[in-house]
């Protein structure tokens, strides 16, 4: 079990990272405005359970990395980026995958409607959010899922077959991200007993820092240096 998990995740990676080069026209992995590695970021955003006899994981998808897809294209105008940005800036989306793996590999997974009745978003007030149904989003977003789904199930097979969009409101009564990517804080997303936690702000996101003592370049979301333990010039 741990080795199919471990493998499943490095195939998580490489299709997630590939699902941005299709966004983003296949052009790079490297957004020239920030310079953020989709790669990086697709692994940011993944988070996969350790239970054992389970494969439950969940994809978050900021609206930075749509931002960062569309970077990496430079046929892509900014004109259309702001047209795009302005159909997923109102919502939280996240791919669920939730399954069970048989003696020999092959993985029986949940049903759309069964993780839909057990998935939740939370904020750092204890809030629960429910998804919204289709009735509820903007035309685009369902037309965006509805082409992305397809590529991903080309790109990881079975997995991505299985892995289920879903998605909440973006923002809070007072129109502050529920998560958001850039500030300190905790995004969870539950699935049953489950629960999927990042750290913010992702460190994908953020310029690399380098320890000013053992000179080792690390993420901007560090504020000590996990080898010799020096405070950073970033942290607060």
């Amino acid at each position: 079990m741990k080795h199919l998990r471990s493998r499943t995740v490095n195939f998580i990676w490489t299709g997630l990272a590939a699902v941005g080069f299709v966004l983003g026209g296949g052009q790079g992995a490297v957004a020239q405005d920030q310079k953020t590695n989709i790669t990086d970021l697709a692994q940011d955003t993944v988070k996969v359970s350790n239970e054992p006899g389970e494969l439950n994981l969940a994809w978050w998808l900021p609206e930075e990395f749509w931002k960062a897809s569309f970077a990496a294209n430079p046929r892509a105008t900014p004109a259309q980026l702001e047209m795009f940005l302005k159909v997923v800036h109102p919502y939280f989306i996240v791919g669920i995958g939730s399954g069970k793996p048989g003696p020999f590999g092959a993985v029986t997974f949940r049903t759309e409607a069964e993780v839909r009745g057990l998935v939740q978003l939370k904020d750092n007030a204890g809030n629960i959010y429910k998804p919204l149904p289709e009735d509820k989003l903007d035309a685009g977003v369902p037309a965006l899922l509805g082409l992305m789904k397809p590529e991903f199930a080309k790109l990881v097979g079975p997995l991505g077959e299985n892995i289920h969009f879903y998605v909440f409101p973006g923002s809070k009564k007072d129109d502050t991200r529920i998560c958001d990517p850039l500030k300190e804080g905790v995004c969870e997303v539950d699935l049953g007993e489950r629960v999927f936690k990042w750290r913010l702000p992702l460190g994908s996101l953020l310029p690399k820092q380098k320890c000013p003592v053992c000179g080792e370049t690390l993420s901007g979301a560090y504020k000590f240096c996990p080898y010799d333990g020096t405070k950073l010039a970033g942290s607060k």
